[in-house]
């Protein structure tokens, strides 16, 4: 079965309803299917002669299908049933041969019998009917707990400087960040997917990678190339630092395909010698040297959970092998070209393979059912991507790439350049397509707006070159920085100007509630006073009751002894004095209470001046915000610009760096 991303054409999708008058409501092998079959296929395909190993003359021989697997399933999967694809011309080879597609009303007999989990007579009841692996929800297996791998001190000089880039031979995008990487002649170099900025170049020296793939969370590029007839390896590269942390295998012809699994802790390689080998990432020691396959071996995928590793050849061999065992796993025969590239769904179940027969295949990993075929690109298929939503990115020999929904519909067909498309990727966020093609040309395209493609070169221009370029792109950066930062400090000075008045204002407010304050601490005060003098002033009463007392007897004493009048006259004295006492602290009692009122008047009308001065606050608040909203108008200008300096002058100090 054909291992590319298989979308099934439009027309061959289920249907939830009827099938038109013609077609019955329970439909049977026996009684309706059968009769078709004995029209059109019995000669090639009934007990006597099993031509590829099917018989169709008896329900058990269909439902036991024929030498490639089931041809039907009793879960009513119209689209992976392969006898619907032969018949319905959706795959190769088409059936019957040599004549013309059954009738419509056959096929919709046909199609009926098998969505109604193919019955055999009237007495047959149908299975209920389950999802089958396409089903699939997204996840974020995978995804570092932190920022995504970006390059931070990845080298920037140019190993290899050429007129023009090679052939593309291996685009891949990281899982979660805006970076892709492309393999160039001795070097891969990494763009930013949505700036196009360069980021950073991996030296190769042993040749040109022809497979690249991130590791699962990003932090990792995994590469697989060399040199035709030479030498192969594969080589694992830190993401942040452009450092070569591994390099495994040492094979005697190229790697074509490559993989590392979700652990980092085996690389699997394929390539011209046929072998699938396996081996321990961290010593390099081999652990299986699996023979299987009849020719080259042109693609080697991990699944993401590492359970699994997939290979296919240039004869259209497929392979699913058991990751710890080296176990063969599935063998899956459909495809009737080279395989050229492999990727599997995020959530493992399903594989999809891109084939030189112009096929994309999706197949599931429980038994092995291709699920779907697509009908992908004229004159073969030659990648294959999935995104973290299970959509599907292709390129092919028509000069095209195109994107498919998860259901298989095609969504868009991009075409840049008049040269076979090689190789194709999608961005870890499914808005970018990244794709090259054999004349060395790359274009990055947001899949929303395809008119604003950037190209992206896999032969960057020499160091030196690059160098003389970013100076002169500092000198302009520079130069925009002078007015805008002239601007910015305009815009602050405006801001100061407009703070002024309220600073002023809020001044006066702050010391008229200052005032206001102490003139109510000078009545709290004066209340004070008056409670103490109301403390002392019934003790001068008192005391003067006593003397007036004193003073009335001896006024009595006098009068029968004369003697008695010095006493008297003191005692008078004493009276006098203790009265003029009392009369000055009723008069400071009244003076004190007459502070308290005046006190409290002005403290009232002092917080009333406040008050309203507040309410003036307004348009002095209203005058700051604009100037601070062209504060930070201008502030954000700047801030851009100095970045963007600051980012050339990176990039110029790590040149500089590369040439010394």
């Amino acid at each position: 079965m054909l291992k590319r991303f298989a979308f099934l054409a439009a027309g061959i999708c289920s249907a939830a309803t009827g099938y038109g008058k013609d077609v019955p409501d329970k439909v049977t092998f026996e009684e309706h299917v059968k009769p078709i079959f004995r029209q059109h296929c019995l000669n090639c395909h009934h007990q006597g002669d099993k031509k590829g190993g099917l018989a169709l003359d008896t329900f058990g021989s269909v439902v036991e299908g024929g030498g490639s697997g089931e041809v039907v399933y009793d879960d009513g999967d119209l689209e992976g049933s392969r006898l619907w694809q032969l018949v319905s011309h959706a795959d190769t080879p088409i059936m019957p041969p040599n004549q013309d597609k059954l009738p419509e009303p056959q096929l919709a007999i046909i199609k009926a019998w098998i969505e109604g989990g193919i019955l055999e007579n009237s007495g047959s009841k149908a299975k209920k009917k389950k999802a089958n692996a396409l089903a699939f929800v997204a996840s974020t297996g995978g995804k570092p707990d932190g920022p995504a791998a970006m390059p931070e001190s990845t080298p920037l000089a140019t190993p290899v400087v050429t007129d023009r880039a090679a052939a593309i031979t291996a685009i891949a995008a990281s899982p979660w960040a805006p970076l892709v990487a492309i393999a160039g002649q001795q070097q891969i170099v990494m763009y930013h997917s949505d700036s196009g900025e360069l980021l950073g170049i991996l030296p190769f020296e042993e040749g040109i990678a022809q497979d690249l793939k991130f590791s699962r969370d990003g932090s990792y590029l995994i590469a697989g190339g060399g040199e035709h007839s030479l030498k192969g390896l594969v080589a694992i590269y830190n993401v942040k630092t452009g450092e070569r942390v591994a390099s495994v295998g040492d094979e005697l012809d190229v790697v074509f395909g490559a993989d590392a699994n979700d652990a980092m802790s085996r690389v699997a390689l394929g390539g011209p010698q046929k072998m699938l080998r396996i081996f321990d990432a961290t010593n390099g020691e081999m652990l299986f040297d699996l023979k299987k396959h009849t020719d080259w071996i042109y693609s080697v995928a991990y699944s993401p959970d590492g359970i699994l590793v997939a290979s296919g050849d240039r004869s259209g061999g497929l392979c699913v092998w058991e990751a710890d065992t080296g176990r063969l796993y599935l063998d899956l025969t459909g495809h009737k070209g080279a395989i050229h590239s492999l990727a599997w769904r995020d959530d493992s179940n399903v594989l999809a393979s891109a084939s030189e027969d112009g096929t994309v295949k999706l197949w599931e990993m429980e038994g092995g059912k291709a699920l779907r075929t697509i009908n992908a690109h004229g004159g073969g298929v030659t990648s294959v991507k999935f995104d973290h939503q299970g959509q599907l990115a292709t390129s092919g020999a028509d000069r095209r790439a195109k994107l498919w929904a998860a259901d298989g519909k095609e969504l868009k067909n991009l075409q840049h350049g008049g040269e076979p498309m090689l190789e194709v990727a999608i961005t870890h966020d499914g808005k970018r397509l990244v794709y090259g093609n054999w004349a060395g040309e790359v274009f990055n395209t947001p899949v929303d707006d395809p008119n604003a493609m950037m190209p992206l070169a896999a032969n960057p221009p020499a160091t030196s070159q690059r160098l003389e370029s970013a100076k002169t792109t500092l000198v302009s950066v520079q130069q925009k920085l002078e007015p805008v930062k002239a601007e910015l400090n305009q815009a602050l000075s405006g801001l100061e100007a407009a703070k002024k008045p309220l600073a002023e204002l809020d001044q006066k407010i702050a010391t008229l509630r200052q005032q206001a304050a102490e003139s109510e601490a000078a009545a709290k005060a004066a209340e004070q006073a008056i409670a103490k003098i109301n403390e002392q002033i019934p003790v001068a009463s008192n005391q003067s009751r006593d003397l007036q007392d004193q003073m009335i007897a001896l006024r009595v004493a006098v009068a029968a002894d004369s003697t008695k009048a010095i006493a008297l006259a003191e005692a008078e004295e004493t009276l006098a004095a203790k009265l003029l006492e009392s009369a000055k602290l009723r008069r400071q009692h009244a003076a004190q209470q007459q502070a308290v009122g005046e006190h409290r008047k002005k403290a009232a009308d002092q917080v009333a001046q406040a008050e309203q001065l507040s309410t003036t606050r307004g348009p002095f608040e209203e005058a700051i915000q604009k100037a601070q909203a062209v504060v930070n108008a201008a502030q954000k200008n700047h801030d851009a610009v100095a970045a963007e300096a600051e980012e050339v002058q990176s990039k110029i100090d790590r040149l500089m760096a590369s040439v010394n």
